[in-house]
């Protein structure tokens, strides 16, 4: 349950550092609109601090949508909120329930990181604004930022500052579990850690048999060619005796000959733990000692040479200490929070607030009179004949749809790594690897 918390929080801690860009100073109030009172409204206290509409419809508008979502790809027109949703609660109850824990989430962070004295730097704020640049640019301009802002209940005020929430976090995190920090490991909690997650650690040589871009099989032919190619490695590897030749030239070979595409990101190798990788890629690492090679070792990704090291020197151990010790430490701070709901929080229904919505996002929605004034006033021409005023050629056109291209899978053609899966929920490479 923890685990699963964490992974959905993370991802909607994602979420805003994605889509919150932009400041500036609003004066319209969707909250009011929507729901008929002020964003300022206190939904509920978290250790005594508030959280108000324009913090918490966010989510109930984002959990809402994806509810809805599901509800039309099962072919059903209307949504009924009361449809189960477990044991205890309605499909109503749960997107609330979601929302509330999405704030307190956020409002931990924000409090405690305040409490340990810190904030946003003046290169945190540099890097904000260089980011308002180019999602003015990737989304249209000011005024269609705004109109997503709108739809969803938020003013541009709101969004910073839920966005500052992630940078804190990161703040927390290095500052907390580093040498030094109020959190940093002991040799003996890291040794702990290594055996409580079952962490290996190795690099491997990897000759694909597959297309990287296809993910076709090559040709028996040139599989073969693979083959060969990886037992002349495999040949020269075994040939040394001493450690510390074999770790060089094993580095070597890797660089000039695996064909695995996270190598660039993962040049010392990777940690993982079982269930990480393809069964056979875990299973040889087993049968090595830190140090030792492995024969030639096929997967559905190609022919893998293995060496085995040790996960106590591997450079990422300290950081997926702390990124699993910061994770444990949020889930107690939300799971220790005292938050106490207000009349208005505990009056509110997910169907209600739903309906409210969707007829709001209605009225934001251009007419077409309004769209035909507008071109008529910034082209000449007349919509109702497409005639140019200037030169009395007609002009009617259809109209460029956007593209609509899904561009946040990030698959890694090589690995087969969902780049922009969280890692939390583990992402397949091409040895297997899926990131805890």
């Amino acid at each position: 349950m923890k685990k699963r918390m964490r992974r959905v929080l993370g991802a909607a801690l994602s979420l805003v550092m994605a889509v919150g860009l932009l400041s500036g100073c609003s004066s319209y109030d969707p909250v009011k609109e929507v729901m008929g009172y002020s964003r300022s409204t206190v939904m509920f206290t978290v250790n005594g601090n508030d959280v108000t509409a324009g913090q918490f419809f966010f989510w109930m508008a984002q959990n809402a949508d994806t509810v809805a979502s599901y509800s039309q790809m099962s072919g059903s027109t209307e949504i009924d909120w009361s449809t189960p949703m477990g044991d205890d609660m309605t499909m109503d109850e749960y997107v609330k329930e979601q929302s509330k824990e999405a704030a307190v989430f956020y409002n931990v962070i924000e409090s405690n990181a305040k409490e340990k004295g810190y904030s946003m730097t003046e290169e945190d704020q540099a890097d904000y604004e260089e980011q308002v640049a180019q999602a003015q640019e990737q989304m249209g301009g000011a005024e269609a930022y705004e109109l997503f802002l709108k739809k969803n209940c938020l003013t541009e005020e709101d969004m910073e500052e839920m966005s500052s929430v992630g940078v804190l976090y990161g703040h927390m995190l290095d500052g907390l579990f580093r040498e030094g920090g109020e959190y940093a490991p002991t040799e003996e909690e890291l040794t702990q850690y290594i055996q409580d997650e079952d962490l290996m650690y190795a690099k491997h040589i990897l000759f694909m048999t597959m297309d990287p871009t296809t993910g076709a099989a090559l040709s028996e032919e040139e599989a073969a060619e693979k083959k060969a190619a990886a037992e002349a490695d495999l040949a020269a590897l075994q040939a040394i005796t001493d450690p510390v030749e074999l770790a060089e030239t094993f580095d070597k070979l890797m660089n000039e000959h695996s064909e695995d595409s996270g190598l660039a990101d993962n040049p010392d190798g990777y940690l993982f733990t079982s269930g990480d990788m393809v069964e056979e890629f875990e299973t040889a690492t087993k049968e090595l000692e830190p140090g030792q090679i492995s024969d030639i070792v096929e997967t559905t990704y190609g022919y893998h040479i293995i060496l085995r090291l040790d996960p106590k020197n591997a450079p990422t151990l300290n950081s997926q200490w702390g990124e699993d010790q910061m994770g444990a430490l949020v889930d107690q701070w939300v799971e220790e929070a005292e938050v106490v709901t207000s009349p208005e929080y505990d009056a509110l229904t997910t169907a209600d607030f739903y309906e409210k919505l969707s007829d709001y996002r209605e009225t934001l929605e251009p007419t077409e009179d309004t769209t035909d004034a507008a071109t008529e006033e910034t082209t000449g021409e007349d919509v109702t004949t497409g005639e140019d005023a200037a030169t009395g050629e007609d002009t009617t056109t259809g109209e460029d749809a956007a593209t609509g291209e899904d561009t946040i899978t990030g698959e890694d053609a090589a690995t087969g790594q969902d780049e922009s899966t969280s890692s939390e929920e583990g992402a397949e490479t091409a040895d297997g690897e899926t990131t805890e």
